[in-house]
């Protein structure tokens, strides 16, 4: 790695490896783990419809045109399509189960959507619960603008409707596989932004995912529990000014 920081992702990679002797050591230790569900009691809460895999696309379909699409054409987007955007890529189904694997069942995102201009809900920053399919509001107003700058001000943000947020409880998978479950999370977020990328597709929306961000400011922006969720990946979609394909 050529740079003049030191190789910290280097270091971590090799301390986050496992062995024999880092396993046994973990099954030794009593089991600690924070709250498996994020909840703001006392928010404002605002019940989803879409709760179903009702896509009009089929899978193969979806994989096919997957791209990543940055021309947004700012349109007030119905309620339904961000509840099912949620539902079929993050939630809780019937059955209890998620549709996106994650190391011990343990499911250590919370994810957040900044939303402008979706029909029914005002405009602000909302925490999913997928348990129940519903948003909780954090934050009311309007904040692309505040966004864009967080997200090395990529202008094209603000006209989109849609800008959500993976965050990471990272001790609900570290409390079970120590370091390396810093690894496990990553994995999962990556399976998540898949999912947002072919049910975004299915839905006739335009998405691209973000990686690059202040991570401080954002963490300050969506007002994350301090020292124990951090801000992890970005996703963007709004709806389509053209046919044009993307990345």
């Amino acid at each position: 790695m050529n740079s003049i920081e030191p190789d910290l992702a280097g270091l971590y990679h090799l301390n986050s490896s496992s062995t024999r002797s880092k396993i046994l050591e973990r099954e030794q230790d009593p089991e600690t783990r924070p709250a498996s569900r994020r909840l703001y009691p006392g928010a404002e809460r605002v019940r989803l419809p879409g709760r179903d895999f009702d896509l009009p696309l089929p899978l193969g379909d979806a994989l096919e045109r997957r791209s990543s699409r940055r021309d947004f054409r700012l349109a007030p987007l119905p309620l339904e399509t961000l509840g099912r955007l949620l539902h079929a890529s993050f939630g809780r189904n019937q059955r209890r189960s998620r549709p996106f694997p994650s190391a011990g069942g343990l499911y250590p995102l919370e994810l957040y959507a900044i939303t402008q201009q979706v029909e029914g809900l005002p405009d602000g920053i909302w925490h999913y619960d997928p348990w129940v399919h519903e948003l909780a509001l954090r934050r009311d107003g309007r904040f692309f603008d505040e966004a864009s700058a967080i997200a090395y001000g990529q202008a094209v943000i603000r006209q989109a409707n849609l800008l959500l947020c993976l965050s990471a409880v990272f001790e609900r998978t570290a409390a079970k596989y120590g370091q390396r479950g810093y690894r496990y999370v990553l994995f999962e977020a990556g399976h998540v932004g898949q999912n947002l990328y072919l049910v975004a597709d299915a839905l006739g929306l335009a998405p691209f995912s973000i990686g690059g961000f202040f991570d401080h400011e954002l963490d300050a922006l969506l007002r994350l529990p301090s020292g124990e969720e951090e801000a992890l990946y970005l996703f963007c979609a709004g709806q389509p000014a053209s046919q044009l394909g993307g990345s």
